[in-house]
């Protein structure tokens, strides 16, 4: 929910929009609603605690260690040594978007009123959100069901330990500073908290929703590259016609977005009888990575909004749960990633048959100067090792799995790594289409067909012409794919492409667009 440039976190009706914007710098709000559901799931669990009933983690140990009672004066310090001994995270850092987005996330399953949780927590994580107070919280250290060794690092910064990252100061600085400079001071927190904090798997989620995100804007322009390859190779556009008559919905809506969209580009198509494959079966491929990403963006839509706590605060009671393992989430994850990977497989297609004369009716490699300029012929090398970095980030890794904690934890789902599978690949995406972009710009340029083009391979065709010429040996190709890349994926180039291929709660919403 949003209040001009506020999120209202609510407990539910958290989207995929706005953990993005969070991620960004947007502030945060609590409802009065959210928070009186956290009070009176709190409520439930002192009631249980003053009751004598074994809550794990919170009058018990965790793990291994299960069986064993926290005594009742211990709660602080044992908070304090909890957090510490999963203070896990090893490797590279999280970047600041995905800490927030993560924080955004557990603040909103704990408005839910099922974490247990206190109030209090809640506000903490919103005042870290809104004074940009960052915790630094490592990579490594999730094995996907429940972030403890990750999100332990958040904990700390919460009771002042740890470093974190802000705006106003460079590089790493210690939580407390951090918490004094903006008026903060450390939590003292309620029996359940850190527990709440570790038991979630915000951090393999965030990482998740916002590769989504940047996949999911990028997907219509990747469709209007391939518009534009089209144009370059004289392809015919029948195969769109076809699925649109007869395919998936995703298939169709796929379809209809390039014939609408392409619908004042004008090119002829050479007189063979059909395209490689790579160029005909576009509207599966895509159509594929479509479905997928709705898919995707359902699981998470579910993750935002219901906790994965173990135990679970329910209609008054408190129940041992499973909901630690994301399982589904991860599934479709995966999915998603071997749908990219085969998406950027067909890139790569166009890519190779742009430059092969025998195919394409062009001069081999695309040079503007046979037997003097190489132009694109050891590019292709580029467009293959993009294509299986991205193909071997999408190798499945849901089911590796090394039960631990004695045994006692022996289900696991790897959401962490797949999730950052998913970020990598994401990025290798942008670099592949702008290759793909450039080759078919020097494509349309040899085939003639640059000022017929005025719909969006039109569009794309003069942002890049802005920016780069047709290529030849006197410039470096990695600066003209880079050029390309800034332009391609730059917030003028994403205002003024179609918006017709956007995202609903049912899925593509097709409309007008004054540019398509």
């Amino acid at each position: 929910m949003k209040r001009d440039s506020n999120i209202i976190l609510t407990g539910h009706a958290l989207c995929l929009t706005d953990v993005a914007r969070i991620a960004d710098g947007a502030r945060v709000i609590l409802s009065p609603e959210g928070l009186e559901r956290a009070a009176a799931g709190h409520a439930v669990l002192l009631g249980g605690m003053q009751g004598g009933s074994e809550i794990y983690g919170t009058t018990s140990m965790v793990g291994a260690f299960k069986d064993c009672d926290i005594p009742a004066d211990d709660g602080t310090a044992y908070a304090r040594r909890l957090l510490r001994s999963h203070a896990l995270g090893v490797g590279p850092d999280f970047g600041v978007r995905t800490v927030r987005a993560a924080m955004a996330i557990r603040i909103n399953g704990i408005l839910s009123g099922q974490t247990g949780a206190s109030p209090a927590l809640a506000t903490a994580l919103c005042n870290l959100l809104n004074a940009r107070i960052t915790p630094v919280v490592r990579m490594y250290g999730s094995i996907g069901c429940a972030d403890v060794g990750l999100m332990s690092h958040v904990g700390q910064v919460l009771l002042g330990e740890g470093n974190v990252t802000t705006p106003e100061h460079e590089g790493v600085e210690p939580a407390l500073s951090a918490l004094r400079r903006h008026g903060l001071s450390p939590v003292v927190p309620g029996p359940k908290d850190m527990m709440t904090i570790l038991s979630s798997n915000a951090l393999s989620v965030a990482t998740a929703a916002l590769a989504v995100s940047d996949l999911r804007a990028s997907l219509p322009l990747g469709l209007g590259v391939y518009a534009l390859a089209c144009a370059g190779f004289a392809a015919f556009r029948t195969p769109w016609q076809a699925a649109h008559a007869n395919g998936t919905v995703a298939e169709k809506r796929v379809s209809a977005f390039l014939m609408h969209a392409t619908r004042k580009d004008d090119w002829n198509s050479r007189g063979h009888i059909q395209d490689p494959l790579s160029f005909r079966c576009l509207p599966q491929i895509a159509g594929a990575l479509l479905s997928a990403l709705l898919r995707a963006q359902a699981a998470l839509d579910h993750a935002f909004n219901h906790c994965d706590d173990n135990p679970l605060v329910v209609d008054g009671q408190i129940l041992t749960s499973g909901a630690s393992l994301p399982l589904e989430l991860t599934l479709d994850i995966q999915m998603l990633s071997q749908a990219v990977a085969h998406y950027a497989r067909g890139s790569m297609g166009r890519i190779l048959v742009m430059c092969r004369d025998d195919l394409s009716g062009l001069p081999r490699n695309l040079t503007l100067l046979a037997g003097h300029d190489i132009a694109f012929g050891a590019a292709t090398k580029l467009a293959a090792d993009l294509t299986m970095r991205i193909m071997r980030e999408g190798t499945p890794a849901s089911l590796y799995q090394v039960p631990v904690a004695n045994g006692v934890e022996d289900e696991a789902t790897n959401l962490s790594l797949i999730g950052q599978a998913l970020e990598l690949q994401t990025a290798l995406l942008q670099r592949l289409i702008a290759q793909e972009a450039v080759t078919a710009f020097q494509a349309v340029h040899l085939s003639g067909h640059a000022d017929s083009l005025r719909g969006l391979a039109g569009l794309l065709h003069g942002r890049l012409a802005g920016r780069i010429g047709p290529v030849n040996d006197l410039i470096p190709l990695c600066d003209v794919f880079e050029a390309a890349r800034e332009v391609l994926f730059s917030t003028e180039t994403a205002a003024s492409c179609p918006s017709s291929l956007l995202f609903g709660s049912d899925g593509i919403i097709e409309e007008q667009h004054e540019n398509a």
